[in-house]
C-alpha cells in the first residue's frame, strides 16, 4: 500500500516549507526585534532627556559664573568648546552638538542644555553634561560659591531640524 504519490506529496510539502519558512521566520524575528529596540530606546530616551533637563544654579555674578566655567571648558577641549555666541558646545561628533547657555536666574546664574542635536537615534550627550555639571560645581565650591540644582528643563523633539529644544 505503499503508494508514491503519498511520497512525493510529502517530500514537496518538506521542499515548500524549506522554502518559504525561513523567510517567515526571517520577517517575524526582525519585527520582535524592531519592537524590542524601540521600548529600549524608548526607556533610555527617558533617562537621557531627564539628565540633559537638569541645571545647575551659580549664586554668583555672570562675569564670575563666566570665569570659572570658561576655566572648565578650557581644561577639556575634546568634549567642550567655547562658542562664538557666548554659549558652550557638548562635543558627540560636533563641537555643537549640545549647547549650553548661561542665563540669569532669580538667584544666580543658570547653566542650562539649550539644544541637543541626536546622533544614532537618540541625544549622545548627557554623560558630557553631567561632567560638565559637576566639574563646574567643584570649581565654583573651590572658590567658595554656592551651588545648588536649578528648575529643571524639559526638551521636546523638533522633527524638523532632528534637534531637542526646551518646551
Amino acid at each position: 500500500m505503499d503508494s508514491p504519490v503519498i511520497y512525493l506529496g510529502a517530500i514537496g510539502a518538506i521542499i515548500v516549507l524549506a522554502i518559504f519558512l525561513p523567510r517567515w521566520v526571517r520577517r517575524s524575528t526582525d519585527a520582535a526585534g524592531g519592537r524590542a529596540g524601540r521600548r529600549h530606546a524608548t526607556s533610555r530616551l527617558a533617562g537621557i532627556l531627564g539628565e540633559l533637563g537638569t541645571t545647575l544654579v551659580l549664586r554668583t555674578s555672570g562675569a564670575r559664573a563666566r570665569e570659572i566655567i570658561d576655566r572648565v571648558v578650557r581644561q577639556q577641549p575634546r568634549k567642550f568648546t567655547r562658542l562664538d555666541d557666548g554659549g558652550y558646545g557638548i562635543r558627540f561628533i560636533e563641537p555643537d552638538d549640545a549647547i549650553v547657555r548661561v542665563v540669569d536666574a532669580e538667584d544666580g546664574i543658570r547653566l542650562e542644555v539649550e539644544r541637543i542635536r541626536e546622533h544614532l537615534g537618540v541625544p549622545n550627550t548627557s554623560e558630557f553634561w553631567a561632567d560638565l555639571r559637576s566639574d563646574v560645581s567643584a570649581a565654583a565650591r573651590a572658590e567658595g560659591i554656592e551651588v545648588a540644582p536649578g528648575q529643571p528643563l524639559r526638551h521636546r523633539r523638533d522633527d524638523a531640524t532632528g534637534s531637542w529644544v526646551p518646551e
